[in-house]
């Protein structure tokens, strides 16, 4: 199974912006937008040191716009202005301007996990702290020094629970009402497969099958889940849910101690 990629390097400049070619078109994104510039709007891109300026085109008598990325890597500024250049077509418009569009771009699921997952660790902490030192303040300092440490660790471990519950939910959910396919082994947890649109995955699954069974949601082809035996799915479900029973006791017990020193003091 082989993948292409693009040769072109992805700019990263300042403040979180990237520059990126596609096939026709640049896409230009910085903090929750997107500029697309297609080809056919741009008069030259100059990589200038650890800088590169995108020109548009522009009617006669009338200053071009120049979009410009700083901070980025000079030599990969030097490649992706070179690349860029001879993608050009030799028919552009006269005024680029008037065909870059703009919007939010398209957030990967990944990136909105992993979002969400920071502000919650926040959350969470800021919490923790205002807690402990009410507690030392009104109650006991022991207590709150127990509830400043153990509070984040039973959180996490409940959380942890609360994620190793889905493994057991899509194997039971997804041969059902998903769609299955025969994958292929590749090596270690590494099986191949192809989904509706045509497209090569892979799938980390156990095993050293020549093939085997996964099912994925048609909504998230990339994530694939083996489909085992009832009888392992029952003795996996079994597990994860004592997992997350014994976290949630652990939890509990944290916070009903940090009521019991409130009470106390």
């Amino acid at each position: 199974m082989s993948i292409t990629t693009s040769p072109i390097p992805v700019l990263r400049g300042s403040g979180g912006t990237t520059l990126q070619a596609e096939e026709d078109a640049l896409v230009l994104r910085r903090w929750r937008k997107e500029k697309r510039i297609p080809l056919r709007a741009v008069r030259q891109v100059r990589a200038e040191g650890r800088a590169l300026s995108v020109e548009l085109t522009a009617p006669a008598g009338t200053t071009p716009i120049v979009l410009r990325v700083q901070g980025v890597s000079a030599a990969a500024a030097t490649v992706f202005a070179d690349a860029v250049t001879t993608r050009l077509p030799e028919e552009r418009e006269a005024d680029g301007a008037a065909l870059v569009t703009e919007g939010a771009p398209a957030e990967p699921e990944e990136a909105v996990y992993w979002r969400v997952v920071k502000l919650c660790a926040w959350a969470v902490g800021l919490v923790t702290v205002g807690v402990a030192v009410a507690l030392a303040i009104v109650g006991s300092g022991v207590f709150a020094f127990l509830f400043l440490i153990c509070n984040p660790v039973t959180l996490g471990f409940t959380v942890l629970g609360l994620y190793a519950m889905r493994m057991p939910y899509y194997e039971w959910y997804l041969p059902r009402y998903g769609i299955t396919v025969e994958a292929v082994y590749r090596g270690p947890r590494n099986y191949a497969y192809t989904d509706l649109h045509g497209t090569a995955r892979t799938a980390s699954v156990s095993g050293s099958a020549p093939t085997r069974r996964v099912a994925y949601h048609p909504d998230r082809p990339g994530e694939a889940f083996a489909a085992y035996s009832w009888i392992r799915k029952v003795f996996r479900t079994l597990f994860c849910l004592a997992f997350l029973l014994v976290c949630l006791s652990l939890f509990a017990f944290n916070i009903y101690m940090a009521v019991e020193g409130f009470r106390r003091g």
